[in-house]
C-alpha cells in the first residue's frame, strides 16, 4: 500500500443487520443458558469440576485469543510476513505442551486442596499462612488483567472502527458495552 493512500469502508444495511442479528444470537444463548447456571461461585469457576479436559483446554484457548488473534498475529504477519508463522507455531507448542503435561496436575492438586483460584492454587502448594502470596498474586493479575482487557478494548474499538466506519472511541465503547452486558 502507498503512502498517504486511504481506504473508507461504507457499512451496509446487510453487515450492520448480521453484526446485530449475531450479537442478539449470543446474547439470548447466554441468557438462555443462565437458567442452567451452577450454584454458587466455586461451581462458575470450577464448572462443578466435571467437564472433559479438552472442553476446558478449548474453553481456555478460545478465551485468550481475541484481539491477540484478530489483530496482531495479523498485523505482526502483515508487517514480517511469513516469518510470523513462528511466533504462532510457538505459542501452539507451549500451550500443548501446558495442557499435556502441567494442567492435569494442576487440576488434580486444585481439587484435592479445594482450590478454585490460582491464588488459592499457589497459597496452598506452598502454605502461605498470612495470605501475604495471595495478597501479592492478586495484584499482580489484577494489574496485567487490567492491562489485557483495556488491549481488548482497544482491538474491539479499532474492529468496529474499520468495519464499520466509525470513531475509534465510539468502539471501543460499543466493545464495553457488549463485554460488560
Amino acid at each position: 500500500m502507498q503512502e498517504g493512500i486511504t481506504v473508507s469502508v461504507e457499512p451496509n444495511f446487510y453487515s450492520i443487520a448480521a453484526f446485530i442479528g449475531y450479537l442478539a444470537l449470543v446474547s439470548g444463548i447466554g441468557i438462555y443458558a443462565a437458567k442452567f447456571s451452577s450454584s454458587g461461585i466455586k461451581e462458575f469457576f470450577a464448572g462443578g469440576r466435571k467437564m472433559n479436559r479438552f472442553v476446558v483446554a478449548l474453553s481456555a484457548v478460545v478465551s485468550g485469543r481475541s484481539s491477540w488473534l484478530l489483530l496482531g498475529v495479523t498485523g505482526m504477519a502483515f508487517k514480517m510476513g511469513a516469518s510470523a508463522v513462528w511466533a504462532v507455531l510457538g505459542y501452539i507448542v507451549v500451550e500443548l505442551f501446558l495442557f499435556l503435561f502441567y494442567a492435569r496436575r494442576l487440576r488434580r492438586f486444585s481439587g484435592h486442596y479445594d482450590c478454585v483460584t490460582l491464588p488459592d492454587f499457589f497459597a496452598a502448594r506452598f502454605g502461605d499462612k498470612n495470605g501475604l502470596l495471595r495478597v501479592t498474586l492478586a495484584v499482580v493479575i489484577l494489574i496485567f488483567m487490567v492491562s489485557y482487557v483495556s488491549a481488548q478494548f482497544v482491538g474491539g474499538g479499532k474492529a468496529f472502527a474499520a468495519g464499520f466506519n466509525i470513531d475509534p472511541w465510539l468502539g471501543i465503547l460499543i466493545t464495553a458495552v457488549m463485554v460488560l452486558f
